[in-house]
Order: structure tokens, then sequence, then C-alpha cells
């Protein structure tokens, strides 16, 4: 089973898949649950930003608090909120055009974001439980809905069996629970399915359905396994949950950014303008 596709130099220039590869994603997306765009992303770019994540992330874990959370109850799994400047405000993590051209076909118009994380995998990490990232929108159905919540990860490092790369299983978006699972493990649901780990190159763009079952994996190594998480929401998808952008960085933000986060603060922390 493939879920990767390398764009090709002209649609890197033009920052657009081709129509068939368009498709395939989409196709890819919906079927699976999952697509991979490997090495969408400009390798100077990826290593500027990955350099900001590992010093951020060093600094982050200073607090005693957030090292016993992360490293200990969390077993080296770290989800760090990224600053909001740059670079991980760059339109082309946030608004990256590869992304919105399966989004925009995906989930409709006026999807937005409030959540920009990191999945950080620290050096002697554990296996995670296998999990969703969301829940089904109406469990009492028979029928699996289409996605209505969409996380691009971007990958700041190559994703390896050794370093941790994510482990899936395809298709598993389009599981309904029912009754009958209720106090299952999913470990022990899974075990008769199908999975497959996410190891692509440094600088990779994932398009993942919340719903798809998922784990991360143990990093084996001595270096840091970065890589940005942005979730997208369809429009009628209430979030209570949103970030304070600074106005200097708000002002320079293409439409298009603007238009994703819009229903963000702008201004200081408590303070909307």
């Amino acid at each position: 089973m493939t879920l990767s596709l390398e764009p090709t130099p002209s649609e890197r220039r033009k920052g657009k898949l081709s129509a068939i590869h368009l498709q395939w994603a989409l196709r890819t997306l919906r079927d699976t649950g999952l697509v991979i765009l490997e090495r969408a992303l400009p390798e100077d770019w990826i290593a500027a930003i990955r350099a900001a994540c590992d010093r951020d992330v060093k600094s982050y874990l200073k607090d005693p608090a957030l090292r016993k959370q992360f490293l200990v109850d969390a077993k080296g799994h770290i989800g760090m909120p990224p600053k909001q400047q740059s670079p991980y405000m760059d339109a082309l993590a946030i608004a990256n055009p590869f992304a919105t051209q399966i989004l925009d076909q995906m989930m409709g118009p006026e999807y937005f974001c409030t959540y920009y994380n990191t999945n950080i995998t620290w050096p002697g990490s554990a296996v995670q439980a296998l999990h969703r990232d969301t829940h089904l929108l109406f469990p009492e159905l028979n029928v699996a809905l289409p996605p209505h919540t969409v996380v691009v990860n971007i990958m700041l490092v190559d994703f390896t069996l050794a370093n941790g790369a994510t482990e899936v299983w395809p298709g598993s978006h389009l599981i309904v629970d029912r009754p009958e699972d209720q106090g299952v493990p999913l470990e022990e649901r899974a075990r008769a399915l199908p999975s497959l780990r996410t190891v692509a190159p440094a600088g990779s763009l994932v398009v993942r359905d919340l719903r798809m079952w998922h784990r991360g994996m143990p990093n084996q190594t001595d270096l840091i396994r970065t890589m940005l998480a942005i979730v997208y929401f369809r429009r009628f998808m209430h979030r209570s949950e949103v970030m304070t952008i600074p106005q200097r960085v708000w002002d320079t933000l293409p439409e298009k950014a603007r238009q994703l986060f819009r229903h963000n603060r702008v201004g200081r922390p408590g303070k909307p303008s």
C-alpha cells in the first residue's frame, strides 16, 4: 500500500499539485485516512525551523513540571505549543499551498485553524497507547461521515523506524465504534488489522484524518525527532481554545493564512484587537 507521492519539480515551483496528483491525494486521504507528500518543503526552510524547534523544546523542558509531564508521564512524547512568531508562523507552515489545495477540496468552504502544536519524540521515548485524536461526531450512526478535523504535519527530520516514525492503521478513520466495542482496548481491536510506519524524509508533508488510529513509537536514537502539527476544522466545529497571534505577526500574513486563522485572537493575550 502506498500513501506517498513526491511532487514534481514543476509542482514545487508552482506550489500546486497537478490535477492527476490532486485527485490521487484526495482519493488516498478519503480511502486510507492519510496522504504523504514527500520532500514538499525546501531543505533550507526545514533546516531553519528544525533548529528553532530543537532550541525551543530544550528551553521548554527546563521547567521541572513540564519535564515530568512529557518525559515521565507522557513517556517522551512532547506537545510543545510553538511560539506565535517567525519561523513557525511562516505561510509555508500554516497555509501550505499543497495542504490547502487538498483541504479546499476535502473540507469545503470556510474551514479554519485554532490549534497549532508540535509532535516531538525525545530520545529514549516509549510506545504510546493506540488512540484517535478526535471522537466521532455522531457515534450512534452505523456509517462513517466525511472528515471534520484534519491535521497537517510537517516532518522536520527524516522519519525512520529507529527514531519513532508514527505507526498508523490505514482505513481506521472509517471504523464505526459499535456498542460491543465499548471497553475493548484499541490495541486488541487492531491486532487483526494491517498497520504501517510513516517513514519519510525531512520536509515531507502529511495530511491525516484525526479519526485515524495511530501511536507514537520509541525514539531509539540520540537525536530529537521533531514535527509540526497544524489542525484544521470544518466551519461548523466550535472551538473554545484559541491562539493569540501578535498584531505584528498578523500584519505580515498573506490573505489565505488570515482567512484560516480568523477565529483566533489578534493582539496581546486577553486583549483581542
